[in-house]
């Protein structure tokens, strides 16, 4: 990658977010890392990256960003995962992206390409598909309020003919800094495997270091207005991952397989406990219609095919790697 290549990375403070700084950064570009003011920074700080003060209101002044920066290419991370309220979600996660297309285009910077950062949420699970798999020509059945704000995004984002972009759709995505799958690794830990329902599950995963690789090559090499379905390639039993981690472990959890309707009513204890304490949880009512879908399975032939990319880790790897990190930071017990 030539030095001279610059890119804007929104929500470069996230979890995925400095997973996609270090790899633009190895990767010889000029990283811009933009964050809203006030936001903790995390690992930034210790980059050799710019960061970069965004209003995502603003539409005038992300456009005065864009002019004095005259990016090469912009990748649009940053987004809204939990809320108890839809229209937050369209602001977050539909109206910044149309902020920040107005802003190039007031900007007048002819920008080689923008990458928006989408979910396999937008599609929903392939337990509505007929032939048992998401593809690019399926119809959508987000089960969430979530994956129905980025099939908005996405929806708009089609028709902006004048703007070269791609979109990028991943899977579950886990590693080093990654919270929210961080407490099947402490159950594991604590020797307990919950799984929901009693059926069969087809499930899929990526590794943040291999989702940021390809996200990179979706905005840099990959043909333009194109979306990518990002997992590792492969569709894993339900109880591959927790089997992984006990492996890396070395502990045998047992494992319970806990009713839907059980774990829907700890959604909404849980649901209620965060709206009396203003944070809202982790596991909430609309969570669990992702948990119970029996299959994630979706098509993700263009990425080798466009992309010319493979996956550099293993699910066993990248669990070792993720849990040495975890380990590390205090965040799983050595």
């Amino acid at each position: 990658m030539s030095e001279s290549k610059s890119i804007i990375i929104t929500g470069a403070n996230g979890f995925i977010g400095q997973h996609l700084v270090a790899e633009c950064i190895d990767q010889g570009m000029q990283v811009y890392a933009a964050v809203r003011k006030g936001s903790h920074i995390g690992k930034l700080g210790h980059m050799k990256c710019n960061l970069l003060e965004i209003k995502y209101d603003d539409v005038q002044s992300i456009a005065v960003l864009i002019a004095k920066i005259s990016p090469d290419y912009i990748i649009h991370n940053a987004g809204l995962t939990r809320t108890p309220v839809y229209n937050e979600f369209l602001k977050v996660n539909r109206d910044y992206l149309i902020h920040i297309v107005e802003g190039v285009r007031l900007s007048g910077v002819t920008i080689q390409k923008l990458l928006f950062v989408s979910s396999l949420a937008a599609y929903g699970p392939a337990d509505f598909q007929p032939d048992g798999i998401v593809t690019h020509t399926s119809v959508p059945h987000p089960v969430t309020n979530y994956g129905r704000s980025k099939l908005a995004a996405e929806q708009w984002l089609w028709q902006q003919k004048d703007i070269p972009f791609n979109i990028i759709r991943p899977t579950a995505v886990f590693g080093p800094g990654e919270k929210d799958l961080l407490q099947v690794f402490q159950m594991i830990q604590s020797g307990i495997n919950l799984m929901a329902g009693f059926g069969s599950q087809k499930l899929t995963f990526i590794y943040a270091k291999d989702l940021v690789q390809m996200m990179v090559r979706a905005v840099t090499n990959a043909p333009t207005h194109q979306a990518y379905f990002a997992t590792d390639g492969e569709v894993y039993r339900g109880e591959d991952f927790p089997e992984a981690i006990q492996s890396t472990l070395g502990k045998k959890a047992i494992t319970l397989k806990m009713p839907v309707f059980i774990i829907r009513i700890g959604a909404h204890i849980s649901a209620l406990i965060g709206k009396i304490t203003g944070k809202f949880p982790t596991l909430y009512p609309e969570r669990v219609n992702e948990i119970q879908a029996r299959s994630w399975a979706c098509d993700t032939e263009n990425i080798k095919k466009e992309l010319d990319f493979v996956p550099q880790y293993t699910l066993s790897q990248a669990i070792n790697e993720t849990v040495a990190w975890y380990q590390k930071e205090g965040w799983l017990k050595s």
